[in-house]
C-alpha cells in the first residue's frame, strides 16, 4: 500500500483541480471558436486521454516505489 503525505495529498488535490480548469477551458474554447463536433471529439479525446495516462503513471510509479 502506498502511503502519501500531506504535502503529496495537497499536490494531489490541486493537480485535480489543475485537469478540471484544463479540460473546462478546452471545452470553453471549442464552445467560443464554434469548433465542428469531430474537431471536438478530437481534440478532447486528446487531452482527456493524455491528461488519463499521466494520471496512471502517477499511480503506478508511486506504487512501483513503494513495492
Amino acid at each position: 500500500m502506498v502511503q502519501w503525505s500531506n504535502t503529496e495529498i495537497a499536490v494531489f488535490v490541486v493537480v485535480l483541480f489543475a485537469i478540471g480548469f484544463k479540460l473546462w477551458s478546452v471545452w470553453h474554447v471549442q464552445i467560443c471558436a464554434r469548433a465542428s463536433r469531430e474537431g471536438k471529439m478530437i481534440f478532447l479525446g486528446l487531452v482527456s486521454g493524455l491528461t488519463l495516462f499521466a494520471v496512471a503513471a502517477k499511480f503506478f510509479i508511486s506504487y512501483q516505489m513503494s513495492i
